[in-house]
């Protein structure tokens, strides 16, 4: 098979956990995981390892563009999908056989995050549109910072969370948004 990142001819099969096996290129560093390979060490891998808390930063380089990729083993064309939950990279998955090629240290940062055992779901509709909306909320959260300042918008967040708790949150929203609220 042919790394589909590099011009390495290649991969090597290499077990990169237990009873899982992958094509590694030992040029880039990518690796090829098959559906069935993988699928199968997931029904029987076992225990899993703590997820490292979502405020942690990674040490990989996300490069601003990659080509489309073919498939290294039927040559179809690869979809990427994002990984979300504050990983910066995406993830090529073959449409046709459903195989999976990571990019040099993606497993790893998978695994540290305990979601190596979870690349059946990053392919779903639903995790997808969560990571749509995970992108929606910090691109809102930008705009906001950008709009009333650090400080200003921190005062409002408190406001909105003690309000969001209030009895009287109808009422209070009401006062709020009346042009020529009652003096009492």
């Amino acid at each position: 098979m042919k790394c589909p990142a590099c011009p390495n001819e290649s991969l090597e099969n290499v077990e990169i956990e237990a009873n899982l096996f992958a094509g590694t290129c030992a040029d880039c560093g990518g690796k090829w995981l098959s559906n069935e390979n993988y699928m199968s060490w997931l029904e029987f891998h076992g225990q899993t390892l703590p997820e490292i808390p979502a405020g942690e930063e990674n040490n990989l380089s996300v490069p601003q563009f990659q080509p489309a990729r073919l498939c290294p083993k039927d040559r179809s064309i690869m979809i990427k999908y994002k990984v979300g939950r504050n990983i910066p990279f995406t993830i090529d998955r073959c449409g046709n056989c459903a195989g999976i090629w990571l990019d040099r240290d993606e497993w790893e940062t998978l695994k540290s995050r305990n979601l190596h055992d979870e690349l059946n779901k990053i392919f779903t509709e639903p995790w997808q549109e969560e990571v749509h909306r995970e992108e929606i909320r910090r691109n809102l959260e930008k705009i906001y910072r950008e709009k009333f300042g650090e400080d200003t918008y921190a005062r409002i967040k408190d406001f909105k969370s003690w309000m969001d708790q209030h009895e009287k949150r109808s009422e209070i929203l009401a006062y709020l948004k009346d042009a020529k609220p009652l003096q009492f």
